[in-house]
Parts: C-alpha cells; sequence; structure tokens
C-alpha cells in the first residue's frame, strides 16, 4: 500500500512538473520571472512593430517593454515554442539556433543577429539581400577557431541557408552551451 502511494505521488509530481515546463514567463532585467499568458499583436499606426503582451497569473494584463526585459520563453503564441530576446533594448528577436554560437532573427522581419558564447547580442546580417561574400565575412570570426567548418564554409557560397547549416554543424561539434 505504501509502494502504490508513493507510486501515486510520485506520477503527480512528474506530471506537475512537465506542465510547469510548458508555462510562459518573462524574465526582467532585474532577473524576476513573471509567468503568465503571451500574446502577441502588431501597432496598426506602424505594422512593422510587434508588441508583447502577459496576462500574469493574477489575471493583471500588462505589454512588454522590450527595454525591461532579457527574454520571453514562449509556448503556446504565434511564434510557437521559442525563446524571444530583445535586443538594444527596442526589438524582440526570435532565437532559430541554440548553441555556443545563437543566431536571432526579427521578430516578422529578415534581419539576423547573433551571439557567441553569451556575449552581447549584435546585428550579423547576412542573406536576403545581401551580397554573398559579404555575409560569409560577416559570419567567419564567428567560426574561425574550428579549422575543419572554417575548410568547409570557405568552399561553401554564402547564401543564408548555407550559413544556418554551418552554424548549426559548428554547435554540434563545439559542444551545447545552455546558459
Amino acid at each position: 500500500m505504501k509502494l502504490l502511494r508513493t507510486i501515486i505521488v510520485l506520477i503527480l509530481f512528474s506530471s506537475i512538473n512537465c506542465l510547469a515546463q510548458d508555462e510562459e514567463y518573462i524574465v526582467t532585467n532585474s532577473n524576476d520571472t513573471i509567468f503568465g499568458k503571451i500574446s502577441r499583436s502588431t501597432n496598426f499606426l506602424n505594422t512593422a512593430e510587434v508588441r508583447f503582451k502577459i496576462k500574469d497569473t493574477t489575471g493583471n494584463k500588462s505589454r512588454i517593454d522590450p527595454g525591461k526585459v532579457k527574454f520571453i520563453k514562449s509556448s503556446n503564441s504565434v511564434d510557437g515554442d521559442c525563446i524571444i530576446a530583445t535586443v538594444y533594448g527596442k526589438w524582440f528577436i526570435k532565437r532559430i539556433i541554440n548553441g555556443r554560437i545563437k543566431v536571432y532573427q526579427l521578430v516578422d522581419g529578415i534581419i539576423f543577429f547573433t551571439s557567441k558564447d553569451d556575449s552581447e547580442v549584435i546585428s550579423n546580417d547576412f542573406g536576403g539581400l545581401h551580397k554573398r561574400e559579404d555575409s560569409k565575412e560577416r559570419i567567419r570570426p564567428l567560426i574561425e577557431d574550428n579549422a575543419i567548418i572554417l575548410q568547409e564554409f570557405n568552399s561553401m557560397k554564402g547564401s543564408e541557408k548555407n550559413i544556418l547549416h554551418i552554424i548549426e554543424k559548428y554547435n554540434a561539434l563545439e559542444g551545447p552551451n545552455e546558459i
């Protein structure tokens, strides 16, 4: 009987833990975590401006100021299960590659940002309308510490697809950086 109770308690705690992992939240610049439901909206006067709002667990609704948050953990919004960071205190960027080299893309935009070893996120745009050689030159410093990857990269065209592929390959060889 005690064994059955223990098993039931373990199942309940593990299911609660699984539910908690699906929660949405924001982490502020002061490292406060606010749990709630994240929603996304567009400024009708400036459709390029994407806004996020949170309805916290007490029912309070507020707009998320990109200058006051480190990141948003979203799981059920239009952006899916992802991390949305901020850059320069005014834009939201969606993390599309995680690892030693993180790649972000402007939410509803085509501008790319990168960060290596959790350094400052910087604009490092590539692909799109940029010349392929210019794109390669922007990315090369991020991968030059791995001679094998660098050699493969130098033999490729600097397309967006190739750059994203080589960064994913670099991250796989260099190991995870989940900080």
